[in-house]
């Protein structure tokens, strides 16, 4: 019986359940904004008691967006398949480049302009490794041109380098696809649980390096695996087990703590989090009157949740705490106005536009990708 399920789970998906066939998954711009906030106001550090340091963890704010990433970014490659029988690369890569180039390249430009009036010091190999999405490799850059105002672009880093591969391997086989996902969910932490355990195997570089690289796709890879298990499986609760359950799991998710900076604790909490983070994706995907939905779906949370990566990609310049910026750009309550006005002129000014040309480059319609930057 557990083997023919096994068996099940890897056939190709033929059909879009009742609860993806939506054009817009309502409550996931609340888990957005929420998630924002958490990183906007851990950079602004207003406090470092353990309370607000709970609440306000910047890492656990973008293991959200991972997640949220992963869940949704599969759904619409899998829909686009069923319904198309492929998935178009081009049209997926220029959506990509749509969402993401205009707005991070004049966020580059920008500081471009300010580390050349105000001498903040980042480098030109800083910039350059921003500007191609490598920042992620810490170990060089935060060592060697590590820079507070572009440090944010790690997670892009991240991201993009993810979907530079997966959509690929789901265009030519959904059942290498899901190999991987569940490599990367579950054999990459053995591996380096192992490393930790037999010092002596961190001797292979090569191994050591692999595993610590694709870590960071965890989180990512778990919102894809949820994303096959909500086409593959129904999920029913009801109002009153749903409310329980996402009010537990968002508490163990704060509680957790959970810090990007490696360490096999952070490895095993980033997991269980990312999960948590997960059922409270799918468990709140349909409609409801419960409190869960009300919360998630009031107009300061969902305007906060459209402008997340504006506000996330411009927030970096109003938090630094370095002093080479004027008082009034960097200092509280001034940076958070700053962080406010600038996003939303960003966002209905000039990454609108590039957001109304997505639409001709989709060959479905469907729910816009949440991301760090959708």
């Amino acid at each position: 019986m557990i083997n023919t399920h096994v068996k099940k789970f890897f056939f190709e998906i033929e059909t879009i359940p009742g609860v993806l066939q939506t054009s817009y998954f309502p409550s996931l711009n609340g888990i957005r904004g929420i998630a924002i906030i958490m990183v906007v106001f851990s950079h602004l550090r207003l406090s470092f008691a353990t309370p607000y340091t709970t609440v306000f963890n910047g890492s656990l704010g973008v293991l959200f967006f991972f997640v949220l990433s992963g869940f949704l970014i599969t759904t619409l490659c899998l829909k686009e398949k069923i319904i198309t029988h492929d998935i178009s690369l081009k049209n997926f890569y220029v959506r990509r480049i749509l969402r993401i180039f205009p707005v991070a390249y004049l966020f580059i430009l920008v500081i471009i302009a300010l580390n050349f009036i105000f001498k903040l010091n980042i480098s030109w190999i800083n910039i350059a490794g921003t500007s191609l999405y490598l920042i992620n490799f810490t170990s060089y850059f935060r060592k060697y041109h590590h820079s507070y105002y572009t440090g944010h672009f790690w997670s892009l880093s991240v991201e993009e380098q993810f979907y530079l591969i997966v959509p690929f391997i789901l265009k030519k086989s959904f059942k290498t696809f899901l190999l991987a996902i569940l490599f990367i969910v579950f054999i990459i932490p053995v591996i380096i649980g192992l490393q930790y355990l037999f010092i002596s195997l961190n001797n292979n570089y090569l191994l050591y390096a692999f595993a610590h690289y694709f870590i960071k796709f965890q989180p990512i890879a778990v919102g894809c695996l949820f994303a096959v298990i909500a086409f593959k499986y129904e999920f029913k609760q009801s109002a009153l087990i749903k409310v329980i359950a996402n009010l537990i799991a968002f508490a163990l998710v704060f509680l957790l703590r959970y810090d990007d900076f490696f360490s096999l604790r952070d490895m095993l909490v980033g997991i269980v989090s990312s999960f948590l983070i997960a059922y409270i994706i799918i468990s709140n995907l349909s409609p409801g009157t419960d409190l869960i939905f009300k919360i998630l779906n009031n107009k300061f949370l969902n305007l906060v949740g459209v402008l997340s990566y504006s506000i996330y990609i411009w927030q970096e310049i109003f938090t630094s705490d370095d002093g080479k910026l004027p008082f009034y750009i960097g200092t509280f309550p001034f940076n958070l106005i700053w962080i406010i006005v600038i996003s939303a002129l960003s966002y209905y000014f000039y990454e609108s536009y590039f957001l109304k040309l997505k639409s001709k480059f989709s060959r479905i319609k469907s729910a816009p990708a949440t991301s760090l930057e959708a």
